[in-house]
């Protein structure tokens, strides 16, 4: 699967393990459901090599013309339990394992003020997801913390090693419900329409506190997650 990744998201997950990462860049790089302007879906994603877990907001915060398509902005917000959270918004008119539907990538890294990335970002990442096979067993019903539904099960093998997803087009933006890997889980916690979980988190208004540019320090305790200190 495609892995798209940017170095401020690997910056804030450098606690979890490399696997972790990419976990998380094949949950950003599925195709929209349906794409319509305010749907969300949260979920909890684990990392198996760890133990260590976090939250992750998907959402379709916009929506803008592109060379005659109509392109939508998927927005990834990543909350770790420890640390800032990251927010990763895209501007795609297909799926994002095609580059060629990639046509804006912005981040923005706890308080830091939004930043554009070059879309050479994504050169070489194509040939390495054109090499996996997808493979339906059909529809299942799963349990999450969203209530009880309907999910066709897919297989995918990418060079030998096997994901799990199950799909549910009715979960926008990407339908995705649940998906197990050699990296780590993920599982559906709420989806819906509208309200805040629906703005994006780059037009949030930044604490004061917050705008000056902060090192993270990631400690073993939980109860001290960072210094806080302003850099000189």
């Amino acid at each position: 699967m495609f892995r798209l990744i940017s170095l401020a998201l690997i910056a804030i997950l450098s606690a979890w393990s490399a696997c972790a990462q990419g976990l998380l860049s094949d949950i950003m790089s599925g195709a929209l459901v349906k794409p319509e302007v305010g749907v969300y879906a949260w979920y909890e994603v684990k990392d198996l090599e760890s133990g260590k877990k976090l939250y992750m907001r998907q959402a379709i915060v916009g929506q803008k013309e592109v060379k005659e398509k109509t392109g939508y902005y998927l927005e990834t917000e990543v909350v770790p339990e420890i640390g800032f959270p990251i927010v990763y918004k895209m501007l795609l008119t297909g799926p994002a394992s095609s580059v060629e539907n990639v046509h804006e990538i912005m981040v923005r890294e706890g308080g830091n003020p939004p930043e554009t990335l070059p879309l050479e970002v994504l050169e070489g990442t194509q040939e390495a997801s054109s090499n996996s096979t997808r493979t339906s067993t059909g529809m299942e019903k799963l349990a999450t913390p969203a209530g009880d539904m309907e999910a066709e099960h897919f297989v995918i093998d990418s060079g030998g090693e096997k994901t799990e997803v199950w799909i549910n087009e009715e979960i926008r933006p990407t339908g995705l419900v649940k998906m197990i890997s050699p990296d780590g889980e993920l599982l559906l916690m709420r989806h819906g329409s509208g309200g805040t979980d629906a703005e994006s988190a780059l037009d949030r208004k930044i604490p004061e506190e917050h705008t000056d540019e902060v090192t993270v320090h990631v400690e073993t305790s939980p109860k001290k997650n960072f210094t806080g200190k302003k850099k000189e």
